[in-house]
C-alpha cells in the first residue's frame, strides 16, 4: 500500500515537473522565437476618411496592396457571422487549433486518397497569410505552433479583426474593407447578408469564386453558404430568400478618389498612423470641388487656369473643405499641385489684421481720420492702386476701399509703438510660411511683399471670426470630445469694429442675382491682388464658415483679369451660396467691450468745445484715443483787419473769436485737389513780434547743391542722411518732404533721418505757420 501510493506521488510529480518545463519551454519560445506581427509583416496602406467615416481615399500599402486596417467595429456583423460560419464556428471555443476538425480533416484526407481538408483554424490561417509556406505537413506543424502563439498573445476579437484585414480577395485586394469597396461600392460596415456571403466564400479560392469573373461558381459558393446559415439558424427564411435572389457584382469599383489633395496632404503630416479620421465633410468637399472646376473653367479662356479653396469652421478650426486644384488629373496645368498649401503673395488681404492691432492697441478708431498723403517710410513710399491720394479718410473707409497709403501707416506706427507689428502678430498666429526675419518684408508685408498659404490665410480670418482667439487649424477630428479655449491674440472688440467694417465692401456683380433674396446676410469680406497681377484672393465670414479661394496659375503666370474683385469675388460668394452657408456666426454679437460715444462728424474724435455736426461711433473704453477734435480750431481776429493775433500781439485790439478747421500742410492741399472746399484761414497779424518779422525754415542739414557718395558694403540705414533746419519762436510741428512726399511729421528740434536712394532730390520743410524752405542735393551710386 505504501509502495503504490509513493508511485502514485512519484507519478503526479513527473506530471507537475513536465508541465513546469512544458510552461518554460513556451516562454522560451515566445521570448526566443515570437511570431512575427501581422501588420507588420503586411502593413496597411493609408486610409483617409471623412468626417461620418466614409472613405475619401485608400492609398496602396508599401508592398502595393489595397489592404486596410478597420476596426471590428466597422466591419457587418453580417460579415463577421458569414466568415465565422465558412472558416471557423467554433472559433471561440478552442485555443488555435480545433482537435475535431483535425481528426474529421485527417480520416477524410485518408478516405479520399488526397488532401481535400485542412482543418485550419482562423488562427492557423492567420499564421499562414503572416508566413506563407508551401502546402506541406511541416507548413502545417508550424502553423499549429504559431497559432498557439497568436492565441497566448491576442486576445480572439484581435485575430479576428487581423484575418479581416488581412485575408486574400483576389490580385491586390486584402482584407474586407478594401474587397468591399472594390466589389460593393461601400464601407464594410454597411454590407448586407447577401454582400456577406459574397465575401465570405473569397478568400478560400480567389480566382474560382471570383463574383465579377466568375459569376456562377461564385453564386453557387454564395447560395451553399446561405444554405448553412440557414441551417444553423443565423438567418431567417426571408433574409434566405433575399440572398439567393440577389444580383452579382458585374465589375469592380475603382477606390474613392475624393479629396486627393487633401487626402495627401493629411497623410504626409500624420506618418505611421494607417487610419485618419479628418475633420473633411465629404459631401461639402463634392460641391466645392464642382463649383472650383465650373468657375476655373469658364476663366481658362482669359489666361487664368487654376483655383483652390479652403473651408473652415471657425468654431473649432477644423477644415470641412480643401480643393487643392480644378483638376487633380490636369497635367498642362499641373493639377496636382495643392493650391491651397502653396506659399503666395496674399495682396491686401492682410490688411484687416493691421487695423484690428490698431483698434486693439488704442492708435485709431474706425471712424478716426488717417492721413492718405504721399509718404516715405525711410526708402519705402507705397502708392494706393489707383494711384491717387486722398488727403484724409476714416479708417472705416480705408479698410473698406483697401486703400495702400493708410494701411503702411498704421502698419508703421504699430512697430514704432511697442516693437511688435504685423509679421509678429503672424508668427504668433502659426503662419509658417514667412521663413526669413522680419526686416526681410518691412513695411511692404501689409500689401503682400510676404508669402502665406491659402490655408494659413483662412486659419488667420478665424482668429477674426473667434472675436481674437486663436486656434491650430486641425485635419483629424478628436479621439474625444474636447474644449480648446485658444489663445487670445486680440481684444473681441478690436475685431468685432474690423468685421462691422469689412461687411460694408460692396459685393461683386454677379452677387447682385441673390442679394435681393430672403436668404441674403451680411458677410465681412476682403479681397486681395499680388504683384503683377498673380494672385487673385477673396476671404470671407459666413456664419461660423471661414470661406477663402485663391486664383491664378501654379508657374507663377500674370494676367490682367487676376483681380480679387473681377475673380476671386465671385468665386467666393458662389460658394457661400451654392453651399447654403447661412448659419449665424458668434463673431456677429457685439462684445461688452465694445461702446459707444459722441463723436465730431469731420474728424470721427471726442468732440471738442469748437465742433459743428455731431454723430455717434463705436470705441473701445480706456483703450481707443480719447483726446478731443484738433481739426476744430478758436482763433482771435482783429474786428478790423480781419487777421488772427495771439497773446504777443492782440494788446489794445479789439478781437472776436473765429472757428475754423485746421488741417495739416501735406494734407491740405490734397484735400482741395479732391475737392474739398476748405475755408480759408485769414493770415497772422503782420505786426506780431512772433510772427510778423520772421523768416521762413532754413535747411542747414543737408547743406543746399550737396554731394553724397553712397559706399559699396555698408547698410544703406548706416549711410542715413540727417535732416535739419532752424526755426522761428513759436513753431510747434514741422513736416518733412521728400521730392514731394512726406517723409515725416516731428518737432522744431527734433533730428529726422532719411535712407538715401541713388539720384538727385529736394527736401523741403514746411512750418505749422504754413511757410517752407527747400535745398536740392545728389546722391551718387556706389562705384
Amino acid at each position: 500500500m505504501f509502495r503504490l501510493n509513493l508511485q502514485r506521488r512519484r507519478f503526479i510529480l513527473r506530471v507537475l515537473l513536465a508541465a513546469i518545463l512544458l510552461c518554460i519551454l513556451w516562454w522560451l519560445g515566445l521570448k526566443i522565437a515570437p511570431p512575427p506581427d501581422p501588420y507588420r509583416v503586411r502593413p496597411a496602406g493609408v486610409r483617409v476618411l471623412d468626417r461620418q467615416g466614409k472613405l475619401l481615399r485608400g492609398f496602396l500599402s508599401p508592398d502595393q496592396k489595397r489592404r486596410w486596417r478597420l476596426e471590428l467595429a466597422e466591419i457587418s456583423p453580417a460579415l463577421v457571422g458569414a466568415v465565422l460560419s465558412h472558416e471557423d464556428r467554433w472559433f471561440f471555443k478552442h485555443a488555435g487549433v480545433n482537435p475535431a476538425a483535425v481528426v474529421r480533416a485527417a480520416w477524410g484526407n485518408l478516405r479520399a486518397g488526397r488532401v481535400t481538408s485542412g482543418a485550419s483554424t482562423i488562427t492557423m490561417q492567420l499564421a499562414r497569410l503572416t508566413e506563407p509556406r508551401p502546402r506541406n505537413l511541416s507548413a502545417k506543424i508550424h502553423q499549429v505552433w504559431r497559432a498557439f502563439q497568436y492565441e497566448s498573445l491576442y486576445s480572439k476579437t484581435e485575430i479576428l479583426t487581423m484575418y479581416l484585414n488581412l485575408a486574400p480577395y483576389g490580385g491586390n485586394v486584402e482584407g474586407v474593407g478594401a474587397a468591399a469597396h472594390i466589389f460593393f461600392n461601400k464601407s464594410a460596415a454597411e454590407l448586407s447578408w447577401a454582400e456577406a456571403c459574397q465575401l465570405a466564400v473569397l478568400p478560400q479560392s480567389p480566382n474560382r469564386h471570383d463574383p465579377v469573373r466568375q459569376p456562377l461558381s461564385a453564386q453557387k459558393a454564395r447560395n451553399k453558404l446561405a444554405h448553412h446559415l440557414l441551417d444553423s439558424g443565423l438567418i431567417d427564411p426571408q433574409i434566405y430568400q433575399e440572398i439567393l435572389t440577389s444580383p452579382m457584382p458585374t465589375h469592380r469599383w475603382p477606390s474613392p478618389f475624393l479629396a486627393p489633395h487633401f487626402s495627401r496632404w493629411s497623410k504626409k503630416r500624420h506618418p505611421g498612423r494607417s487610419t485618419l479620421r479628418t475633420t473633411l465633410d465629404a459631401d461639402m468637399q463634392s460641391q466645392t470641388a464642382s463649383i472650383v472646376q465650373g468657375q476655373v473653367g469658364q476663366l481658362r479662356p482669359l489666361g487664368i487656369t487654376q483655383g483652390a479653396a479652403v473651408i473652415l469652421d471657425s468654431r473649432n478650426g477644423q477644415i470641412v473643405s480643401m480643393v487643392g486644384s480644378a483638376g487633380f488629373h490636369e497635367e498642362n496645368y499641373q493639377g496636382q499641385v495643392n493650391g491651397a498649401v502653396a506659399p503666395r503673395s496674399p495682396g491686401s488681404t492682410l490688411k484687416p489684421l493691421v487695423y484690428a492691432l490698431a483698434f486693439d492697441r488704442g492708435l485709431a478708431t474706425a471712424d478716426a481720420l488717417i492721413e492718405d498723403v504721399p509718404r516715405w517710410f525711410a526708402d519705402y513710399s507705397p502708392k494706393n492702386y489707383d494711384g491717387m491720394f486722398r488727403g484724409v479718410v476714416k479708417a472705416g473707409d480705408a479698410l473698406r476701399s483697401s486703400l495702400n497709403v493708410p494701411a503702411v501707416a498704421l502698419a508703421a506706427e504699430l512697430e514704432h509703438a511697442d516693437g511688435d507689428g504685423l509679421y509678429e502678430f503672424l508668427k504668433d498666429a502659426g503662419v509658417e510660411s514667412l521663413d526669413q526675419p522680419s526686416g526681410h518684408y518691412g513695411l511692404t508685408l501689409v500689401l503682400g511683399g510676404g508669402e502665406v498659404t491659402l490655408l494659413e490665410l483662412a486659419s488667420l480670418y478665424g482668429v477674426l471670426a473667434r472675436q481674437g482667439m486663436w486656434l491650430p487649424t486641425r485635419d483629424l477630428l478628436p479621439a474625444a470630445a474636447a474644449t480648446d479655449p485658444g489663445r487670445r491674440l486680440l481684444g473681441a472688440g478690436a475685431t468685432w469694429m474690423t468685421l462691422q467694417e469689412m461687411k460694408g465692401v460692396a459685393r461683386p456683380d454677379p452677387e447682385l442675382l441673390w442679394q435681393g433674396s430672403s436668404r441674403r446676410f451680411e458677410i465681412p469680406w476682403k479681397t486681395g491682388t499680388s504683384y503683377g497681377h498673380r494672385d487673385a484672393w477673396s476671404v470671407g465670414l459666413a456664419g461660423p464658415w471661414v470661406v477663402a479661394v485663391w486664383l491664378g496659375n501654379f508657374e507663377g503666370e500674370g494676367s490682367p483679369h487676376l483681380t480679387g474683385g473681377e475673380v476671386a469675388a465671385p468665386l467666393l460668394f458662389s460658394l457661400i451660396e451654392g453651399l447654403s452657408l447661412d448659419e449665424s456666426g458668434a463673431w456677429e454679437k457685439r462684445p461688452s467691450a465694445v461702446a459707444e460715444r459722441s463723436i465730431c462728424a469731420l474728424s470721427g474724435h471726442p468732440v471738442s468745445e469748437f465742433c459743428g455736426p455731431t454723430t455717434t461711433g463705436y470705441y473701445l473704453p480706456g483703450i481707443s484715443p480719447s483726446a478731443p477734435c484738433s481739426i476744430h480750431r478758436s482763433v482771435e481776429i482783429d474786428h478790423l483787419k480781419g487777421q488772427t493775433v495771439c497773446s504777443r500781439c492782440r494788446g489794445g485790439i479789439s478781437t472776436e473769436q473765429l472757428f475754423v478747421e485746421w488741417w495739416p500742410p501735406q494734407v491740405a492741399s490734397y484735400l482741395v485737389a479732391g475737392g474739398w472746399a476748405l475755408p480759408d484761414i485769414p493770415p497772422h497779424n503782420s505786426n506780431c513780434p512772433a510772427f510778423g518779422t520772421s523768416e521762413a525754415p532754413v535747411i542747414t542739414s543737408p547743406q543746399r547743391d550737396s554731394e553724397y557718395f553712397l559706399r559699396r558694403g555698408v547698410p544703406l540705414v548706416d549711410q542715413a542722411i540727417i535732416l535739419e533746419a532752424s526755426f522761428s519762436p513759436g513753431i510747434g510741428r514741422v513736416w518733412w518732404f521728400v521730392d514731394g512726399v512726406m517723409l515725416q511729421e516731428s518737432g522744431p528740434g527734433e533730428r529726422v533721418f532719411y535712407t538715401p536712394i541713388a539720384g538727385r532730390h529736394q527736401f523741403t520743410v514746411v512750418d505749422d505757420a504754413g511757410r517752407s524752405g527747400s535745398v536740392t542735393i545728389r546722391v551718387h551710386r556706389a562705384e
